[in-house]
């Protein structure tokens, strides 16, 4: 039987590695909290922010805000 190669992680934790968009250098654990409204020729269009970044600016990730029209029934 063939071994993982890779640790396995929590299902939500973060495992992207990309710019902070906030203090402005590559890190560990970036997350997607802002979608951009302008097209870019380079994939990714958007702000991320890593961890420490959204909890001093208090930033919610993308993938964990209320969808835009999805209102909550309160009935």
């Amino acid at each position: 039987m063939a071994e993982p190669t890779q640790p396995a992680t929590a299902a939500n934790s973060p495992t992207g590695y990309a710019w902070c968009s906030w203090h402005k250098d590559f890190s560990d654990g970036t997350r997607l909290v802002q979608l951009a409204d302008q097209g870019s020729a380079f994939g990714a269009r958007g702000l991320f922010a890593c961890e420490p970044c959204r909890e001093a600016h208090r930033l919610v990730p993308v993938a964990a805000q209320p969808m835009p029209g999805a209102e909550v029934d309160a009935t």
